[in-house]
């Protein structure tokens, strides 16, 4: 029987989340007659990748590469393995976005151009007969003469034909604590893929073409219910792009399972119905992407399809719900002013006025192949990558990302703006009053001169001042750090 390794590297801080691509992947190829290795490493940890595959022997190596993602690390993994003699097949966002790029690579022998399940099954059937590899939808290879052929796109399968074996790994390594560590055995999973919506920065609008697609609900539910007993998982982090797409589904799957949970929404979804079923179904955290506080770019630059109004309303209505709620922001879009990350960061202000229980993320635009976004970038001056490897300087959690698109000096901007909202809102929810009035005025008015205080705050954040209580001295010296910064001591 022929053997496919499965590679997925990862960062340090997103240990914990399984392999779900690969595992969707191996589940595939073992229901059909292959033998399947997931390979799971942090990205410094090639030479241990290498050994483990070397010792497995696989036909074929596939890797998960996502755009602006440990791309240098993807491709010095993929030439050492060249070397050796193994055939390489890449997938995921990045050879689906930029094919012809990436399979002219010479240390990449295949891509697979969205989902891979049905390609790579066809590609393994097929493995031993070049003169087959043109039929096979969804794949992309390299002819005797080492042209670059891409056939054509695969219509979407139907995922419930592929419910996750949880066999292929080690799921013990996969259950981490959450929720500010209530729940110490946290799975994350997905039950569906795409989003219909059209947000023009975002990688579903090629990768999935607008299409939304989910597990039946009662089949994810048998699937996974004997996984949680076995395991004694006591909570669920849903990883999907739009879970709430189908409310119904949604409801029917979290009741199903009946476990406290995390999940993305859209704030239109947000009434009061929603909130109470939210709270009946044990909902711990839901996360919006709010994107930006400006009309003018959540109208006509991403084309939401939803603006400010919404965003204050949803907020609202989950305030005293005891539900967390993070919200996505993106700055740097292409013709974003200066003013308007000002007024985003205001508007951070406004929302944490509202419903101290809020947390956000924010990063910074990646331009995506294929998208209105991307191309207006190039018109306003960036330059795309040559080397796939390059493409990590797209990185946008980097505290040093460049722009080329924007006009304006993001400098320090890039450097303190996640630092700063993060402990802004952890200031709000501990109610430090001390901390929200030197926090707010540097996001209000984006000041980063000076910044020993955001320094300190951040080593102190997860040691005294907003970190879990580990022990007796540790809760006494919080509570002594809290206040004296409260101005009680």
């Amino acid at each position: 029987m022929k053997k496919v390794a499965l590679v997925t590297l990862y960062a340090k801080d997103t240990r914990g989340i399984p392999p779900l691509g690969a595992l969707y992947l191996a589940t595939a190829l073992k229901k059909n007659g292959f033998v399947p290795k997931i390979i799971y490493k942090e990205s410094t940890e090639i030479e241990d990748v290498i050994l483990e595959i070397e010792n497995f022997n696989p036909d074929i190596v596939g890797m998960s590469v996502f755009t602006g993602f440990l791309n240098q690390n993807y491709v010095e993994l993929s030439k050492k393995l060249k070397l050796k003699g193994y055939k390489i097949v890449w997938g995921n966002a990045h050879p689906s976005l930029l094919p012809e790029e990436v399979l002219g690579q010479k240390y990449v022998d295949f891509i697979v151009i969205g989902e891979g399940e049905e390609t790579m099954i066809e590609l393994m059937m097929n493995f031993d007969n070049k003169s087959c590899f043109s039929n096979i939808l969804g794949l992309g290879f390299k002819d005797e003469n080492g042209a670059i052929k891409i056939n054509g796109r695969r219509p979407f399968i139907n995922i419930d034909e592929y419910l996750i074996d949880w066999s292929l790994i080690d799921l013990e390594k996969f259950l981490v604590p959450y929720f500010s560590n209530r729940y110490k055995r946290t799975l994350a999973v997905t039950t569906s893929r795409g989003c219909a919506f059209n947000c023009q920065f975002c990688y579903n609008l090629v990768f999935n073409n607008r299409k939304w697609r989910g597990h039946d609900a009662e089949k994810f539910i048998n699937n996974l219910k004997p996984i949680i007993e076995k395991y004694n998982i006591n909570a669920i982090r849903f990883l999907d792009d739009n879970f709430f797409f189908d409310r119904e589904r949604a409801m029917s799957i979290v009741r199903g399972l009946n476990l406290p949970y995390y999940a993305d929404a859209r704030v239109e979804y947000v009434n009061e119905k929603f909130v109470t079923d939210l709270k009946d179904t044990k909902c711990q955290e839901i996360m919006f992407g709010f994107e930006s506080g400006n009309e003018r770019i959540l109208k006509e630059v991403v084309q939401k399809g939803t603006g400010t109004a919404e965003i204050v309303k949803a907020v609202t209505l989950l305030k005293d719900s005891s539900i967390m709620v993070s919200g996505s922001f993106v700055f740097g879009f292409p013709s974003e002013t200066k003013e308007e990350y000002l007024n985003t960061m205001k508007f951070i202000v406004k929302l944490l006025e509202i419903n101290n229980n809020l947390a956000f993320t924010c990063g910074w635009y990646l331009p995506y192949p294929g998208t209105e976004l991307y191309e207006k970038s190039k018109k306003m001056g960036f330059t795309p990558p040559n080397k796939i490897e390059d493409w990590d300087r797209l990185d946008r959690w980097r505290n040093d990302y460049e722009m080329e698109w924007i006009d304006w000096d993001y400098k320090d901007k890039v450097k303190y703006t996640r630092k700063v909202v993060h402990l802004l809102a952890l200031s709000y929810k501990r109610n430090i009053p001390i901390l929200k009035t030197i926090l707010c005025k540097r996001v209000k008015n984006a000041f980063f001169k000076f910044p020993i205080d955001i320094f300190l705050l951040h080593k102190l954040r997860g040691i005294y001042l907003f970190g879990s209580n580990k022990n007796f001295v540790h809760r006494i010296v919080k509570k002594m750090v809290i206040k004296l910064l409260n101005g009680r001591v």
